[in-house]
């Protein structure tokens, strides 16, 4: 599935219903042709670091950012369920492939994201990824780790933009 598809059920418990709810406007807009609607709604749901399962398989591991100063920014493990493909989802249902971790970014500059996948969590062979990347714009810019993207080459990529459609385009 694609990674806009994954969104449809975010995994943000505190804006979930909020997020499902607007869904129904996004699909509307996106159909429409109107990506502005559908990027608005996204950042409701998205944070600075945001991880996408892709897989059939609930992945766990670890992400870890390092700032500018070397110092470390995030450090979280994670338990994320493959992307659902029930159009019902609820807030009982967990699995929608969705984790995002907000005020990751400190100062503009460039950051060291990696992840590390535990045990015999595995994408295509891989477990570990990592990637410099560069934020300008600290109020704007989010990265999106991804995990069995079909769209991208990487079983393990990182994207940075602005807006959902600056990922789904990687």
């Amino acid at each position: 599935m694609a990674l806009h598809q994954t969104l449809s059920s975010c995994s943000n418990s505190t804006n979930r219903r909020r997020f499902l709810a607007a869904c129904g406007v996004g699909f509307f807009g996106s159909t429409a042709g109107c990506t502005t609607i559908v990027n608005s709604l996204a950042d409701l749901a998205l944070g600075d670091v945001n991880l996408f399962n892709e897989t059939e398989d609930v992945l766990t591991g670890t992400v870890t950012i390092t700032g500018p100063g070397d110092e470390t920014v995030l450090s979280e493990s994670f338990d994320l369920p493959p992307e659902s493909d029930d159009d019902d989802t609820n807030e009982n249902n967990d699995e929608d492939g969705v984790t995002a971790y907000e005020d990751v970014w400190t100062v503009p500059g460039t950051y060291e994201a990696s992840v590390e996948l535990d045990g015999d969590s595995e994408v295509q062979g891989e477990s570990t990824g990592s990637e410099s990347i560069s934020i300008e714009d600290t109020s704007e810019e989010m990265l999106a780790i991804t995990f069995g993207m079909e769209e991208v080459d990487d079983p393990i990529d990182f994207i940075v933009g602005e807006s959902l459609s600056d990922f789904a385009q990687a």
